[in-house]
């Protein structure tokens, strides 16, 4: 038996017309919110650029209108000002470097954090670390326990160390359950031991190994910057993996 079969339409032709016809309304929609959305966004963001530049500009003014340091001593690059190779204290930069990093990674996660209704004394834990990581980025940066307190503001190298190591300390206690809960805790251990080793090199309470003949005059120096170094990478790591650890735990109770 044979049947007639009838041809199947195809159920979308009878839309192409219609299609065809709300693309241009479509196009204008969205150049018409675009334009809105772009004078909504420079709207809302002047007062986050005030915030931001205003700032800039008084330090500029600042620089500009005092007359004790010359301008180029501020504003210029120190190895060209000294005439120096551009080597010159890279060691020294690159901690400075890691000390900028674990800043911004301790504050960043600890305000990411936030909003996620999370343990609020692991929130001041890292907090509180992008704090001290700053004064420590700034100690090495402009040299306040060498020079800035000692001979500007008459506040001895001792009791400035004597300060930092309060400070660390208080942060210890208060948090000592969540340090000794970490499953990085090895790494902050061996940043307090280089730590406490280059401090030692620095204020000379150490016997002097050069005049005992044990080591050169010049390793001295190598070993004081070196365990430092050590020191600063070990802070780095540890609180790299701790913020991780929190971000990611925090990821997930918020998605479940």
């Amino acid at each position: 038996m044979n049947k007639k079969t009838t041809p199947v339409r195809d159920s979308t032709e009878n839309f192409q017309p219609d299609i065809k016809k709300n693309e241009p309304r479509s196009d204008n929609f969205r150049q018409a919110k675009g334009r809105e959305s772009l004078s909504d966004r420079l709207t809302g963001l002047f007062p986050l650029m005030v915030a931001v530049y205003l700032p800039t500009f008084i330090i500029v003014l600042l620089v500009r209108q005092q007359n004790r340091v010359p301008i180029y001593h501020l504003m210029g690059d120190p190895a060209k000002i000294s005439d120096s190779p551009f080597y010159l204290g890279m060691v020294t930069k690159f901690g400075i470097f890691l000390w900028c990093a674990t800043a911004a990674i301790c504050l960043f996660t600890a305000l990411y954090l936030k909003p996620m209704n999370l343990s609020r004394k692991h929130q001041r834990f890292l907090f509180g670390a992008g704090v001290i990581t700053t004064i420590l980025m700034l100690d090495d940066s402009f040299q306040l326990h060498e020079e800035v307190f000692p001979n500007y503001v008459g506040i001895a190298e001792k009791i400035v160390y004597l300060a930092y190591v309060s400070m660390v300390a208080l942060y210890l206690i208060k948090f000592h359950r969540i340090i000794l809960n970490s499953r990085y805790l090895l790494f902050l251990g061996l940043a307090f031991v280089c730590f406490a080793l280059s401090m030692l090199l620095d204020m000379r309470a150490l016997i002097d190994l050069v005049d005992m003949g044990l080591i050169y005059d010049r390793d001295r120096a190598l070993l004081e910057n070196g365990f430092k170094l050590f020191g600063i990478v070990s802070w780095f790591t540890y609180f790299s993996l701790t913020c991780k650890e929190q971000l990611e735990q925090g990821m997930h109770r918020f998605q479940s």
